[in-house]
């Protein structure tokens, strides 16, 4: 009886101890969270308590202090936790997505091969992107692994990364010597750091307007993919977005400075930038702001080419009958420069519009060519045989003399008509079919600066030909000689007109000088 007594009595204890720690239970609620393991958390505030009910199709994460870190990584990446194919995608309170935001930063170690007949250059980097995928977190399963998780393009492999490109490229490829120089670094509250060494040969669209004294930007353009703004946006990284080599150096540019922009392309069914996705996607950009070094320019084009200008000037101390030595003077120079030229304008891309180096050619070559017409002018000058008649000897009635010239006559002339006519008489008269032929002939008198003439009649007839001429010398009261008060001889002319040469081809030559580089400098 004692003994039954006693059975009752821990039944009934038993009983309300089960019922007990049911009533504990159903107060408590069972939530599944991401890592596939179950928590239950107290209704009341004050009480949380997560127990990891590990699933059994999944790897378990309870011992993950003591996993390796390729062992961690694999876990963490399971297929009953992570898809590498779904970006970590936020949903807010309202049930929208939050776009994942990709932060970037870019080291260049090189910009050469700034080609201008290509509109292109090369750039060696360090590409940079960082972001946040909760699902790789691991600071709640190993609080006691502080450092990040590391490795190379095979971990790269296992995870979702976003998926941007060079916009601008014309050719890139990831850099390296065994492997490709790729770093993928996990830190512990999820935060994904990937790193790239690249090389890309990138389109630059110069304008040589002001060539070789030009300014030049050439933009790196970095878009996504296949993710648009609803789901992936690109940011430069507050600090130091783009940074350079302290070592950079480049052969013809000078870098002064860089800019960075964050912009929206938008692709439809006309543009077509993102193959047969349409919408707006994210894309981020850097200008590197170069000036060309003049310096190349100044020795190898410059100067020689104002040496050969004023080189051209020597044929006004040269007389303007020394025709081999003038001709042959002014047909090099301008050849040379022509030479010269070409050679500086082989390595710029054909362009439409004019550059300053070919105002400057252009400029140069009619100096040239102008020296060269001076002497043809001159030439013709010193070889007339009359002298000009002038008012004055001052500039402005030697131009004029010289472009309409006004002959000076001698008061003494030729009765032409009187010789013809008693000539005529005198063999026509006889012998009505006597053919007269009048011949008139230039006769030098004195020193050659005047002309006169005479008539010669030939008679022709059957058995005989007579020949006369009769030069009748008679004044013309009613002529009056012009009056003038100088005189200068062709002569004078040609060398009067070199001298005044001397100084304004110079003179114009420092006054095209003076605007050329101050266009150059102050516009």
């Amino acid at each position: 009886m004692d003994i039954l007594s006693a059975l009752l009595g821990l039944y009934s204890i038993g009983f309300v101890a089960a019922a007990s720690l049911n009533m504990d239970l159903s107060q408590q609620q069972l939530q599944l969270v991401g890592n596939g393991s179950y928590s239950t958390v107290d209704a009341s505030p004050n009480f949380n308590v997560t127990l990891n009910l590990t699933d059994s199709s999944c790897p378990s994460l309870l011992n993950a202090d003591s996993l390796s870190q390729t062992e961690l990584v694999t876990r963490l990446t399971s297929n009953c936790r992570y898809d590498r194919l779904e970006p970590p995608i936020t949903v807010n309170a309202t049930g929208d997505i939050v776009p994942l935001s990709v932060n970037a930063r870019f080291y260049i170690y090189a910009l050469k091969d700034l080609d201008s007949n290509d509109l292109q250059f090369m750039l060696q980097g360090l590409l940079q992107m960082r972001y946040n995928d909760s699902r790789l977190a691991f600071a709640n399963y190993a609080p006691n692994r502080e450092q990040p998780i590391v490795g190379d393009g095979r971990l790269r492999n296992m995870l979702w990364v976003p998926h941007v490109f060079l916009a601008n490229e014309q050719s890139s490829n990831v850099l390296g010597t065994n492997e490709k120089d790729q770093l993928t670094t996990i830190y512990p509250d999820g935060t994904v750091l990937l790193s790239t060494r690249i090389q890309a040969t990138l389109y630059c669209w110069m304008n040589f307007q002001k060539f070789p004294f030009d300014d030049q930007k050439c933009t790196t353009t970095l878009e996504s993919w296949m993710y648009n703004t609803s789901m992936l946006q690109l940011h430069w990284e507050p600090t130091n977005p783009v940074s350079f080599h302290s070592q950079l150096q480049l052969t013809e540019y000078d870098l002064y400075g860089w800019v960075t922009n964050e912009s929206i392309t938008i692709s439809d069914t006309y543009t077509m930038s993102h193959g047969a996705l349409i919408g707006n996607y994210s894309a981020l950009s850097f200008s590197v702001l170069l000036s060309r070094e003049v310096g190349y320019y100044v020795i190898d084009y410059f100067v020689p080419s104002m040496m050969i200008v004023a080189i051209s000037w020597v044929s006004f101390w040269l007389q303007a009958d020394q025709t081999p030595a003038r001709s042959m003077l002014g047909c090099s120079t301008l050849l040379s420069f022509i030479t010269l030229s070409l050679s500086q304008e082989n390595s710029l891309s054909k362009v439409s519009y004019v550059t300053m180096s070919e105002v400057w050619f252009l400029v140069c070559t009619v100096f040239i060519f102008g020296s060269l017409m001076e002497f043809a002018f001159v030439n013709t000058i010193w070889r007339r045989n009359n002298n000009l008649e002038l008012k004055k000897r001052t500039t402005k009635y030697i131009v004029r003399s010289t472009f309409v010239p006004k002959l000076k006559r001698n008061p003494r002339s030729f009765n032409r008509s009187t010789s013809t006519m008693s000539s005529c008489n005198k063999v026509c008269g006889s012998n009505p079919k006597n053919t007269v032929i009048t011949i008139e002939t230039p006769i030098i008198i004195g020193d050659g600066l005047s002309r006169e003439n005479s008539a010669i009649s030939l008679e022709e007839t059957d058995t005989s030909i007579s020949s006369g001429s009769t030069a009748t010398l008679t004044e013309t009261p009613n002529e009056k000689p012009a009056q003038t008060f100088a005189t200068m001889t062709p002569k004078e002319v040609s060398l009067w007109i070199d001298r005044k040469m001397r100084f304004v081809f110079p003179l114009a030559f420092l006054i095209f000088n003076a605007l050329f580089w101050t266009l150059v400098y102050c516009l």
